[in-house]
């Protein structure tokens, strides 16, 4: 017999270092299938002539699993990979796991997957910040994969931010109703792309909602610095009568959800304003907290109808103020993060910002210009603050500690029991490395946030364990949505095709609530 030729087997869409793998694993198997069955079935015939093998019943079997076992593997390897082998080409993306907890466990109480996922916009794309994303940048490929992504995951409560606005009512709109979800969108009038809370009507009824506008709300004595056209969503989700009946709860208990999302100020020098709104989050969850109470619980000052979270795009990385300001208090600047919220008072934004119209769709780029009076860097090793400036941090800390409401991050305090090689590989919170992979800037921007009251005479600097969360909160956490290091991730940026639809990656957690 002739010599078999190797068989290669090109999985379209598929990164070079993972077409290898495939490879390889499609040639194991097939060396596991692979032996003399056609000799088996050669009779010697005349000299110098070989008969034609003998076809029986047993050898067709004998070939058909040997191919099925091939396609098999061919199959396995896709998978493995993160490619779905029944997909078609153009809706190819990585699929990543759910990392599993509790699963022991026995569930008792209501279940649901919470996601976020800052989408990219549209409106905000220009091919010099995603030179390597080619087709994957258009929106009649990319919203298929979008859409795709989001059956896969098949989340019960999704946060979204960068929605077009024309999009959302042309095509997210119907097909998340489609799916059977219900939403609400909100933007700044200035801005062509704004924030939406997609949720599953079969689980969920919206009973009230509160819109945010960063730059009207007051923080005390401390001023916005620049307009930024920033704002967030909060919605009171209740329970159907479907999840209480199942539950084996009265009906009339009102009780669910509360569900904000955000995209805060986005530029470098604006580590500031961010705090400021990152402070008006906790305040204006704070008051929804107290109103719904009123409203759909008559005043009973129990809070633990209701369970707060708040996801989005923060802009902000683990070990910067915003970040801080919200999940470790009381607050204290130092270091790297005091350094970098100092420098950001010293910035000058431009006049242009305050107006109505004009300095939003610049993001990404900058209309302010770089001059002698300017930073030179968002992050300087060193920062020698003035009087004022020094004064400002100092007011912005004190803002945070006077507030008796602080937020946990589910990835900060349950990650870290699912997937430790990627959890606080670059801070000390327990937080996965990335949720951003652009062309010019990596690290994570967006998370899953508790929210709850503090007491300012406890210490909360330090992430709490799991367990303490757990029991304390009545929250359990049975899972995340895994999250690749830089390492695992390409040189290039996305958005790219067979990869990830947008810059961001989406994070979800599967969360069961103790009713």
């Amino acid at each position: 017999m002739t010599q078999d030729k190797e068989v290669k087997v090109v999985a379209p869409d598929v990164a070079p270092d993972q077409e290898v793998e495939i490879n390889k694993s499609v040639k194991d198997a097939k060396h596991q299938t692979n032996d003399d069955s056609l000799l088996q079935h050669k009779k010697k015939g005349k000299k110098g002539k070989k008969s034609k093998p003998i076809v029986t019943p047993e050898h067709i079997a004998k070939v058909r699993a040997e191919r099925e076992a091939m396609r098999k593997a061919k199959r396995d390897a896709m998978l493995a990979q993160g490619v779905d082998p029944d997909c078609p080409p153009e809706l190819h993306f990585i699929r990543r796991p759910f990392l599993s907890l509790h699963e022991a466990e026995p569930v008792t109480g209501f279940r649901f997957k919470l996601m976020t996922y800052n989408c990219l916009a549209q409106a905000l794309i220009r091919r010099k910040l995603f030179p390597d994303s080619g087709d994957a940048l258009k929106w009649y490929r990319r919203s298929k994969v979008l859409l795709n992504e989001f059956k896969y995951y098949n989340s019960d409560v999704i946060c979204l931010q960068e929605i077009d606005h024309i999009q959302f009512q042309s095509f997210w709109k119907d097909e998340f109703s489609k799916l059977g979800y219900d939403g609400q969108y909100y933007r700044n009038a200035t801005k062509n792309h704004g924030i939406a809370i997609m949720w599953r009507r079969e689980l969920f009824h919206q009973v009230d909602k509160m819109l945010i506008d960063y730059d009207k709300e007051s923080s005390e004595s401390i001023s916005a610095r620049t307009t930024t056209n920033n704002v967030g969503l909060v919605l009171a989700l209740k329970f159907s009568e479907k999840v209480l009946s199942n539950l084996g709860k009265k009906s009339s208990k009102k009780c669910g959800i509360l569900i904000g999302t955000t995209h805060l100020f986005w530029h470098p020098f604006g580590t500031y304003e961010r705090t400021r709104q990152c402070y008006i989050v906790l305040k204006k969850m704070k008051e929804f907290m107290h109103r719904v109470n009123v409203l759909q619980n008559e005043n009973d000052g129990d809070l633990s109808h209701w369970f707060p979270f708040f996801c989005g795009d923060f802009n902000s990385q683990p070990f910067d103020t915003p970040y801080l300001s919200m999940t470790s208090k009381p607050v204290h600047y130092r270091n790297r993060a005091k350094t970098v919220i100092e420098c950001s008072t010293s910035y000058k934004f431009s006049k242009v910002r305050d107006g109505e119209e004009g300095a939003d769709d610049e993001e990404g780029g900058n209309i302010e210009k770089y001059g002698k009076d300017q930073p030179e860097s968002p992050v300087p090793e060193k920062f020698h603050a003035n009087e004022e400036q020094s004064e400002l941090v100092d007011k912005m800390a004190q803002l945070h500690n006077s507030l008796d409401m602080r937020a946990i991050s589910l990835y900060s305090v349950g990650y870290k029991n699912v997937h430790p090689e990627n959890a606080g590989l670059d801070n000390d919170r327990g937080e996965p490395e990335i949720s951003n992979w652009a062309n010019t800037w990596r690290g994570l921007l967006d998370y899953l946030f508790y929210v709850k009251k503090w007491d300012p005479q406890s210490n909360c600097q330090e992430v709490e364990t799991l367990g303490d969360f757990e029991k304390e909160n009545k929250v359990k956490c049975r899972g995340f949505l895994r999250m690749p290091p830089g390492n695992e991730m390409t040189k290039h940026g996305q958005p790219h095709v067979g990869e990830y639809a947008s810059d961001h990656l989406s994070m979800v957690c599967d969360l069961e609530l103790q009713l």
